[in-house]
């Protein structure tokens, strides 16, 4: 009987826009969009840039009875949402989306997906869809589930505001930061209690080092915040993540090398890559 897991897998590694860009192909260029399948089944995933077209599929063909998705978004910018339209569960009228986003004056979770449910963006409405969609905004805090799976989660700084994640199922923690900024000399406090002791940390890593000065307040991080991060928080494994679109696979994996050398267990996530934990 083979040994139960937990699995981590990532659909869309990009920010901004997704590229398909031949320089670009070994990294990929489907923007935000992790998957978190603990051992039990639960569909757990983060954000719903265009590579959650490719999950969509892969979870669509698994189900012919009512099942449940949980989809988290950190914020509602396109490359985070644009996604959504083309995600398969949609057309199944015994799936269950629950969709949770950060709390925002002014404007509903609901209400801004419905924006990009409607001509003449998107032929479809959500009333057009077959699936049943709930909207969650959630409150910062520890919220747990029916399933067995927790999550936490807090505001940071990005611009229109950005929601970080922990999730926790059975001995297994995974924190989900994207689209950070960090002060020039003080990391986000809240950022390093979400990743505190995590199995594995996926963080912005949009741009690289050299090019951060020049965009500060644009919302994002280069390679030595994440090990900065990683190394504070003790955290066991780091995924650099939400590459610039304008950069090559060359690009990215001079990026990941240079953050070994100060967190040797940093991987540059790319489109496909699986990690498997074992359950214990």
């Amino acid at each position: 009987m083979k040994n139960a897991t937990h699995t981590l897998r990532f659909w869309g590694v990009r920010g901004s826009i997704p590229t398909a860009d031949t320089d670009k192909y070994r990294i990929g260029g489907d923007t935000s969009c992790v998957e978190f399948a603990p051992s039990e089944g639960t569909h757990i995933i983060f954000d719903g840039g265009t590579g959650v077209r490719g999950v969509g599929n892969a979870i669509g063909r698994e189900h012919e009875k009512p099942y449940d998705i949980h989809l988290f978004l950190s914020h509602t910018h396109w490359d985070h949402i644009i996604g959504l339209p083309f995600f398969a569960p949609i057309h199944q009228s015994f799936a269950h989306i629950h969709l949770y986003g950060p709390k925002r004056a002014g404007n509903s979770l609901e209400h801004t997906i419905q924006g990009l449910f409607s001509p003449p963006f998107f032929p479809l409405r959500l009333t057009d869809i077959q699936a049943k969609i709930t909207f969650v905004e959630l409150e910062p805090g520890r919220h747990e589930f029916a399933n067995g799976f927790v999550v936490e989660c807090a505001p940071h700084p990005h611009p229109n505001g950005a929601m970080s994640y922990r999730v926790e199922a059975g001995d297994l923690a995974i924190a989900y930061i994207t689209d950070i900024e960090h002060t020039k000399d003080r990391l986000v406090p809240s950022v390093l209690k979400l990743s505190r002791g995590v199995d594995a940390l996926i963080h912005d890593s949009h741009f690289h080092c050299e090019d951060l000065p020049s965009h500060r307040s644009w919302g994002h991080s280069s390679w030595v915040e994440c090990t900065e991060v990683a190394l504070k928080a003790g955290v066991k494994k780091l995924f650099l993540f939400h590459f610039s679109p304008n950069y090559s696979d060359e690009d990215v994996f001079d990026m990941e090398q240079r953050a070994r050398n100060v967190f040797p267990d940093t991987t540059a996530a790319y489109q496909g890559l699986t990690v498997e934990f074992p359950v214990t």
